[in-house]
């Protein structure tokens, strides 16, 4: 990769250059759903092409696999919150730097997330895992995320997708859990 080419331009243009269909909207997609989920760990092991097992022929993204370490996973209930800094991957190192690559929300029904926090409560009630404030917390902060975002569509309007090196990620490794140790 040239030093003057962003990782996500880089992987664009391999993509391109393998004639892989639909990777910039595929990307979109993931970039929006990790911005909403908060995800830490989608490095570049967690998302990538599907091939025709007998031609080879790339068809397109892979299915959004690999979403665990989300929704504030290892957080107590206290740092769960929609503007808590926390690690991104795969392009750059802030979720709020990363949904700048965007390069189209048209596709976007912000209107069906409006009710996403209650839909996550649902998937919640019962667990063992997880309890009633817990649960609150991330229906409450989930729901922040989706406000965070509809502002970030917003105002696109008046903005155009920005992609530069210097927010890259240096280091894009699986969690490990080694970085909360060093804080």
């Amino acid at each position: 990769k040239p030093n003057h080419v962003s990782i996500y331009q880089h992987y664009l243009d391999c993509c391109e250059k393998l004639g892989i269909p639909g990777m910039k909207e595929a990307l979109d997609r993931m970039m929006v759903l990790d911005y909403l989920i908060v995800n830490e760990d989608r490095h570049q092991n967690n998302f990538g092409v599907v091939r025709n097992a007998e031609t080879l022929a790339y068809l397109g993204a892979t299915p959004i696999f690999d979403s665990g370490t989300s929704l504030w996973f290892d957080k107590p209930i206290s740092m769960i919150g929609s503007k808590a800094k926390l690690s991104c991957k795969p392009f750059k190192n802030s979720h709020e730097e990363q949904i700048k690559l965007v390069s189209s929300f048209e596709w976007l029904n912000l209107h069906s997330l409006y009710d996403i926090d209650e839909e996550l409560r649902e998937l919640m009630r019962g667990s063992v895992f997880i309890d009633s404030a817990r649960c609150d917390a991330l229906c409450f902060a989930l729901r922040e995320r989706v406000q965070l975002l509809s502002e970030v569509v917003n105002t696109r309007r008046t903005w155009i997708p920005v992609d530069d090196h210097r927010s890259d990620v240096t280091e894009d490794t699986a969690y490990s859990g080694k970085d909360d140790l060093e804080r």
